[in-house]
């Protein structure tokens, strides 16, 4: 399930003093779970520093995800508050608790992981860190498909800028290669490649400048996805 999605550690921190810190890190940086067959699934918290480090685990929704395709209040985490001893690590439990009437489609949760004050540090201040791992889910039948709002080719002094929005209209994140051909009188005279990522029932705005020193005809620019058999095309006249 990792490999859908190019995947992220989010890192955040709150800091005050940095006088008595203390780290931790986490060996598993994703999680996928098979929503048609849920299994737990576990991480180690690896404490490097040589103090006690106290976190507690829980779940949160990205800010990307809707209320709906939140997947964190079906998925328990055991045990939720650790104390790890210097140089050492303790195991965490992820296991679903995957309702029967949830729909197709993927859903997600970040996995926080929060370093709590210990409770007899004398008042001291400490630098305490927070590491979010998202973990997705996909069940069933997945669709994919796109809708495009206002979406245009237009002429700028570097060349052409292609510009607008896009709706994933499918049940589930993916990405998909954008090529963007230009023509002049049948013959092609400029092309660029990207690479973009759509989540789940989200719009998104694309602005993308394409270099070119000539004036083209045409455009035509295609959005694909080999894997999931996906292809939907669009001509501009220029």
């Amino acid at each position: 399930m990792g490999k859908y999605f190019k995947l992220f550690i989010i890192i955040l921190f709150s800091v005050w003093n940095i006088s008595c810190y203390s780290s931790f890190m986490v060996t598993k940086t994703s999680f996928g779970v098979d929503l048609n067959r849920p299994m737990t699934q576990e991480t180690a918290l690896i404490n490097q520093g040589n103090k006690v480090v106290r976190v507690r685990v829980d779940f949160e929704k990205p800010k990307w995800a809707k209320d709906k395709y939140y997947l964190g209040d079906q998925l328990v985490v055991y045990p939720k508050i650790v104390l790890i001893p210097p140089k050492s690590k303790i195991h965490v439990k992820i296991a679903p608790r995957i309702k029967r009437d949830l729909e197709d489609g993927e859903y997600v949760a970040l996995l926080v992981f929060k370093e709590l004050p210990l409770r007899n540090n004398n008042n001291q201040v400490s630098l305490l860190m927070n590491i979010g791992i998202p973990y997705y889910g996909r069940k069933g039948e997945l669709r994919t498909g796109i809708e495009f709002k206002k979406f245009r080719v237009i002429k700028v002094k570097t060349g052409y800028k292609l510009q607008g929005n896009v709706m994933n209209i499918g049940n589930f994140s993916y990405s998909l290669n954008v090529k963007v051909k230009f023509y002049k009188e049948k013959k092609l005279i400029g092309e660029k490649t990207f690479k973009q990522g759509f989540y789940r029932d989200k719009l998104l705005e694309i602005k993308e400048s394409i270099p070119l020193d000539r004036k083209a005809d045409y455009a035509e620019v295609t959005f694909e996805n080999e894997k999931f058999n996906f292809s939907k095309g669009l001509t501009f006249e220029l």
